[in-house]
């Protein structure tokens, strides 16, 4: 037996609603992971986008055009003949990336269906939820180490030689969200655990 819930009208329109989107947000991912691939592939004036630590430089932002001194963290440049493992890395990011969004996608949706069928705490929504949380983390930290890579490569092959990169900076939003799935994943486990005591008193 599992806990049977039943939307309203109003919530199941949103939970639908939530679905649409949610092939939506795939949709567009995979296509800006498609257009991002095509930048890369001639391996040719390829865009980067690198962190540095606070690195000085000038910018033609003054009056009539005058350089004026800046403080640089983050630059976008034009690199080309990379590295096979700077080439590889940056298409791996784009890839591993849309995969995730997808996976998570296809996870949630599953679970929405489930719940607007009634089902709740159910061994597959307890399943689709912790499989959701592993493909978010490893997903965004797979994302984050090859775009690094990726960054890092491109800048040696513009200097030489690796420069004082600093790794992209860890977005402390997608920590809290993956700590809320995790909570999530608690949840449904508490509420399965539950169902299945409930049904051993019937």
């Amino acid at each position: 037996m599992s806990t049977t819930y039943r939307p309203k009208p109003s919530d199941r329109g949103a939970l639908v609603l939530t679905i649409v989107l949610g092939a939506g947000v795939s949709v567009w991912t995979i296509i800006q992971a498609v257009l991002r691939i095509i930048q890369i592939a001639p391996n040719k004036d390829v865009p980067i986008t690198a962190a540095f630590a606070e690195t000085p430089a000038t910018l033609p932002i003054g009056p009539g055009g005058a350089s004026v001194d800046v403080v640089a963290n983050q630059v976008t440049f034009l690199a080309s003949d990379l590295a096979p493992a700077t080439y590889v890395a940056l298409i791996l990011g784009e890839v591993v990336f849309a995969i995730a969004v997808v996976a998570t996608v296809v996870c949630v949706s599953i679970v929405i269906r489930n719940l607007i069928r009634g089902a709740a705490f159910t061994r597959q929504n307890l399943a689709l939820v912790g499989t959701s949380t592993i493909v978010v983390a490893f997903g965004w930290m797979l994302t984050w180490l090859f775009t690094t890579m990726g960054a890092n490569g491109g800048a040696a092959a513009l200097a030489g030689e690796y420069p004082d990169n600093t790794p992209r900076p860890v977005d402390p939003i997608m920590i809290f969200a993956i700590a809320a799935l995790g909570a999530l994943v608690v949840a449904f486990q508490a509420g399965y655990r539950l169902d299945r005591e409930t049904e051993g008193l019937v």
